[in-house]
């Protein structure tokens, strides 16, 4: 399951007031691995639904694997 369906794929589940399917939770779990835009999309989504940071510290650490993409950033000189 891609990133981008996994938060989909939960916030669908909550509003219909269902269950979050195991495959769900299992692709949430690797999170440290997906890309900048999956992660801002993970952190829009706790505004709404606060329990998809199923860990302590997890806003925390997107915040910390967010500044890691800010780093690589490589000003141009033109």
């Amino acid at each position: 399951m891609t990133p981008t369906r996994t938060v989909q794929s939960f916030l669908d589940a909550k509003k219909q007031g269902l269950e979050v399917s195991e495959e769900t939770w299992n692709s949430l779990k690797n999170y440290r691995k997906w890309n900048e835009p999956e992660l801002k999309g993970l952190r829009n989504a706790s505004a709404y639904y606060p329990e998809i940071y199923f860990e302590s510290g997890m806003d925390d650490e997107i915040a910390r694997l967010l500044e890691n993409f800010k780093k690589r950033i490589v000003a141009h000189k033109f």
